[in-house]
């Protein structure tokens, strides 16, 4: 029995040491396979590094570029009058008979009609096809770029460097081709409720934009004081005259503009009110010898190179309001006198003035904006544009010299966040004078109503 039982603890002995030893083996080699395994998983690693690297830095590029954009398709109804234009001929040709279209929404009579041609009173139209570029490389310094698209052509909206300064957080440079200093120029066309800006913005500050350079300082930032200051020089002649003419300057001489702005905010009473001013100091080139008209509208004899006043003193205010969801109330004035050339091949030739002389003018517009809700939006706008405050009713010799009031009304749906609807109507009102005489002796037809679709991103 004795054997039999020491018999028995040897075999379990034989069995726990071979299991031991069999343990040691399989620990080392599962300790080498596993070291070998991953070496070779980092070299997999390292390569996939290499090259990820190069995307990296492409992700990192793309970051900091941000694109953005809108289009504005419109189908658009208009009444407009054929006007005659009586012009002397030469020699003993009796005097030939020209006709023009009045351009929708305007006074002007810039738009020949040939003969026979075919009335039309309504249209589809792209009125804005715009890709925004933004792409800050370094932390206070940022490149933008912004083309128009249109049927025909590819236009240059925006194209500036920004510069914030890193030391007190309260100064920017702009350099390049950005908008003029002025709340209205400034205002985005996406976002406007109105369909256009007021007819004042658009013969002082024609498409908007100018060459030169900025310097703004808004001490809000670093000093919580809500004040705002712009100082920028420009070449003075872009959206006048031929398009070769506005790439540079054509005279030398530089309009300079100023622009302050202060904000005051009542945030218990859900009520924050901007104001400020502003003043713009340019000349005009007269490249065209002949007759003009003064301010007081006696003619007198220009050479080429003199000069043309083009000055003027604004004043402008915006209220906004949590009352019944959102209320906003907008208005600027500027008086001063303009100053320009006629005839579409002139260089310095202000499609919206055409006149040859100075004009001492007055403008304003008012704007009631309204919210409804997340879904709608209403806005009604009274503009006036006194061309020349010298002279009234039948005392106005040419129809460039009327005074216009235009009201305009909009309505817009929001379709989703980024897409709307809206709906607008311009009815210009302008003053009437038996001088100038003919469509001149009663308010001329030239309203417009305007159905648009706007897809931004």
């Amino acid at each position: 029995m004795k054997k039999v039982i020491v018999a028995i603890l040897v075999s379990v002995c034989g069995v726990v040491s071979a299991q031991e030893v069999e343990n040691d083996s399989i620990k080392s080699i599962s300790l080498d396979s596993l070291q070998q395994a991953i070496n070779e998983h980092q070299l997999k690693f390292d390569a996939l590094n290499e090259q990820l690297s190069p995307m990296q830095e492409q992700v990192d590029r793309m970051s900091k570029l941000k694109i953005s954009g809108y289009m504005q398709v419109q189908f658009e109804m208009y009444n407009y009058q054929d006007i005659p234009v009586v012009t002397p001929a030469s020699g003993t040709t009796p005097a030939k008979t020209s006709y023009y279209q009045l351009k929708p929404g305007t006074s002007e009579t810039n738009v020949p009609l040939a003969t026979n041609s075919v009335d039309v009173n309504n249209s589809f139209n792209i009125r804005r096809a715009r890709i925004k570029f933004t792409y800050q490389p370094l932390e206070g310094v940022i490149f933008v770029l912004q083309p128009n698209f249109s049927f025909s052509a590819v236009t240059l909206k925006d194209a500036y460097v920004q510069l914030n300064d890193p030391w007190i957080n309260s100064f920017q440079l702009w350099i390049g081709q950005f908008n003029r200093p002025d709340y209205e120029v400034e205002f985005s066309s996406r976002d406007r409720i109105i369909m256009e800006r007021s007819r004042m913005s658009g013969i002082l500050y024609p498409q908007e934009r100018d060459l030169g350079a900025k310097i703004s300082m808004n001490l809000a930032t670093q000093y919580e004081i809500p004040l705002k200051i712009d100082i920028a020089a420009f070449n003075g002649n872009f959206g006048e005259g031929p398009i070769a003419n506005q790439v540079t300057d054509v005279d030398s001489e530089k309009d300079f503009v100023i622009r302050t702005t202060y904000s005051l905010q009542f945030p218990k009473q859900g009520l924050g009110i901007d104001f400020g001013a502003n003043g713009y100091f340019g000349k005009n080139t007269v490249f065209a010898a002949g007759t003009y008209s003064d301010v007081n509208s006696n003619p007198f004899t220009a050479a080429v190179g003199d000069k043309l006043k083009k000055q003027w003193f604004g004043a402008e205010m915006q209220v906004f309001s949590d009352l019944l969801g959102g209320l906003a109330l907008k208005s600027e004035f500027n008086k001063g006198v303009i100053s320009g050339t006629a005839g579409s091949a002139i260089v310095n030739n202000n499609p919206s003035f055409n006149f040859s002389g100075e004009r001492e003018f007055t403008g304003y517009y008012v704007t009631l904006e309204k919210n409804f809700g997340t879904k709608f939006q209403a806005g009604a706008r009274y503009d006036s544009w006194d061309p020349n405050n010298k002279l009234k009713g039948n005392e106005v010799t040419v129809a460039q010299d009327l005074k216009v009031h235009t009201w305009g009304f909009a309505f817009h749906y929001f379709f989703t966040t980024n897409t709307k609807i809206g709906l607008g109507y311009t009815m210009p009102i302008n003053e009437t004078s038996t001088t100038v005489g003919g469509i001149y002796n009663d308010d001329v037809k030239n309203n417009t109503t305007t159905l648009r679709f706007q897809a931004s991103f």
